[in-house]
């Protein structure tokens, strides 16, 4: 099951990349220069040599824009820390997402976990899980959602990947504020 889902992930972000670099190539050449070929050939070829430029600002502009998440976890029980180490992990590898532990506007993703039962620390943990909005450090941070389980050895990853894609579903709820 978890490899199925690591496959819909990949499918996803496969898709929302290939849409977002054809959104870039279908809005890439400014109408202006293209009028301008129109009207006179001669210069045409002088404007569309700078034509690949503007493209590649927007391929700039798109690996800006990922969002900026910071995981917050500072638990001691093996399992809560393999799930904290698997979301940054994950995080790190987002088209969406990036990691971040700069003083800039940021998602926060607070994990808090406890072994279930005190005397078998490997078996399961639960956890809870805050999704804040900073501006920046030192400022007051805005709540915008919780979620609590509970997580086994063998379901880190999935509940990672299920973590993860509640963040990029808040990040685009809240995009306004970045």
């Amino acid at each position: 099951m978890p490899a199925l889902c690591r496959a819909a992930v990949a499918a996803f972000c496969l898709l929302i990349l290939s849409a977002s670099l054809a959104l870039a190539q279908a809005s890439g050449p400014a109408p202006g220069p293209s009028s301008a070929q129109d009207a006179k050939p001669k210069p045409a070829p002088a404007q569309a040599a700078p034509a690949p430029e503007p493209a590649a600002k927007k391929g700039d502009e798109a690996a800006v824009k990922k969002t900026p998440v910071a995981v917050d976890h500072d638990d001691a029980d093996p399992v809560g820390a393999r799930l904290a180490y698997r979301i940054k992990e994950l995080l790190g590898r987002s088209s969406l997402m990036t990691p971040t532990n700069k003083d800039e506007k940021k998602l926060v993703i607070v994990l808090k976990t406890k072994e279930e039962f005190p005397g078998r620390p490997n078996l399961c943990s639960i956890y809870s899980v805050s999704w804040l909005f900073s501006s920046r450090e030192g400022a007051l941070k805005y709540f915008l959602a919780a979620e609590a389980g509970i997580v086994d050895a063998s379901g880190v990853d999935q509940t990672a990947e299920a973590l993860l894609g509640r963040t990029d579903k808040l990040a685009s709820t809240y995009g306004y504020l970045f």
